[in-house]
This record gives C-alpha cells, sequence and structure tokens, in this order.
C-alpha cells in the first residue's frame, strides 16, 4: 500500500489519518456513553409523540428520530436538563443527512 498524507496534518501514513488524528465512530460506543441517558430517551419518545412526522416539508417517512440542536449539546455539556424546544424530530434518514451530533 502506498503512502499518502494524513488529512489533517500532511504526515504520510497509509488510511486517510495518521495515528494521532484517527478518530473512532461515535457510533461505536453505547448510547448512554455517547450521552443519551433515561431523560435523553423520555424527551426523545414526548417529542415524537407530540410531532409524528419529520420536520422536513414534504417529507411523508414515519421512521422518526430525535436531532439535538447546538443548544442542546451546549446545556447539557454545563450540566443543564435538554428542553423539548432543543431538539428536532426528523426521519432518520434526514437525521442522519445532517451528520455527527458533536
Amino acid at each position: 500500500m502506498s503512502l499518502r498524507p494524513c488529512l489533517d496534518c500532511g504526515v504520510p501514513t497509509e488510511a486517510d489519518r495518521c495515528p494521532e488524528h484517527t478518530t473512532y465512530r461515535s457510533h461505536d460506543l453505547p448510547p448512554s456513553a455517547r450521552g443519551y441517558d433515561a431523560a435523553w430517551s423520555r424527551l426523545s419518545r414526548r417529542a415524537r409523540r407530540l410531532q409524528p412526522f419529520c420536520s422536513v416539508p414534504g417529507c411523508a417517512d414515519t421512521d422518526l428520530t430525535v436531532d439535538h440542536t447546538p443548544e442542546a449539546w451546549a446545556r447539557h455539556d454545563i450540566g443543564l436538563e435538554v428542553r423539548l424546544e432543543d431538539v428536532q424530530v426528523l426521519c432518520r434518514s434526514h437525521n442522519s443527512q445532517k451528520g455527527a451530533a458533536r
């Protein structure tokens, strides 16, 4: 295999990133290690019950998830409860398209 520059620092490596810049994929961790606790589960269920449709106009997908706004993680990081207004109901496809939460 040929070496190529790390996407972050330019150090020659066999992968896209050198070992220093290789990060784990967050979905490899259990939900509790990613900040999803019982309070999050309750909030997610409540949001989906109150809004049983995707927030993207015209989307009819019913496989719903709840996405965090930047305010949600900011509140979480300082120990405050994430509120209903800090989340958005999206279908799984649209949530995935938005990318990682943090």
